[in-house]
């Protein structure tokens, strides 16, 4: 006993740190509104006048760190090619997470429709399990804020998600003097004829964003935006999903034994 008494207790294992929630964000729009050059700032902070269609498809992963009291924005990617990950990830498998009260990493996978709108090709697994979108239009163009809202009805039909967020971003602010469209002008031309827009944005004030790919103005505050509105917006319960999942299955079933012949 006494030999008991005098053992060294055995070492503990230090708290592992939670791991870094993942957020997929889609960035959305027509050819040549600065999709690519966007994300390409904010992870690489590289910009090219030259305009080149991305053909392909795919996505970086990028790490920011938001919180109250946090400015400061840490990125790190890698790259993988969309025609060789064909499968997006399952909506169903995203973290629940709360809002966070202090510095917090944040994992964003970032895709980019890469030139596949102009055949209309993309994939219904590019908008899967999308918890944010961001909507880019170019500020010298007022159709290009209209199409908008094509994009958005197509990410609305095709996500899968309960809640996803929404980001409306107008680039090329260097070039305002040629600007067609004011900032105080987007809910008005976007919620036009569908009120439905505007209960997806949660806040029209802080979600509209101008930005210069040019100079990197406001860039890094978009991305910071959709970690925060991703985290914000991931809600739903898995007690939830048990029981939507389970719906269906009893749906399926009851539509089944309705064939039966009696």
């Amino acid at each position: 006993m006494l030999a008991d008494l005098l053992k060294e207790p055995e070492p503990t294992e230090p708290p592992r740190p939670e791991p870094s929630p993942a957020l997929k964000i889609v960035l959305l729009g027509d050819l040549g509104v600065g999709k690519t050059c966007l994300r390409a700032q904010f992870v690489h902070h590289v910009f090219s006048n030259a305009y080149k269609a991305t053909i392909g498809g795919d996505f970086l992963t990028t790490t920011v760190e938001i919180g109250a009291e946090s400015n400061q924005t840490t990125v790190s990617a890698k790259t993988s090619d969309f025609r060789d990950k064909r499968a997006s990830r399952d909506p169903d498998s995203k973290s629940v997470v709360s809002q966070p009260q202090g510095p917090q990493s944040v994992s964003l996978q970032v895709w980019d429709t890469a030139g596949q709108e102009r055949f209309n090709l993309i994939s219904h697994a590019f908008y899967r399990g999308a918890d944010v979108a961001i909507l880019v239009y170019d500020i010298t163009s007022y159709e290009l804020l209209l199409s908008v809202r094509s994009w958005f009805a197509r990410f609305l039909q095709h996500c899968n998600v309960n809640a996803p967020g929404v980001i409306i971003v107008g680039n090329k602010l260097d070039r305002a003097a040629d600007r067609a469209v004011d900032t105080d002008e987007v809910k008005d031309v976007l919620c036009r004829n569908d009120p439905a827009f505007a209960s997806h944005v949660t806040d029209w004030e802080n979600d509209v964003f101008e930005v210069s790919c040019r100079t990197l103005a406001s860039v890094e505050a978009v991305f910071k935006s959709a970690a925060i509105i991703g985290l914000r917006n991931a809600t739903e319960t898995s007690h939830d999903r048990y029981f939507r999942a389970k719906n269906v299955v009893l749906d399926d079933a009851q539509a089944v034994s309705s064939r039966c012949a009696c």
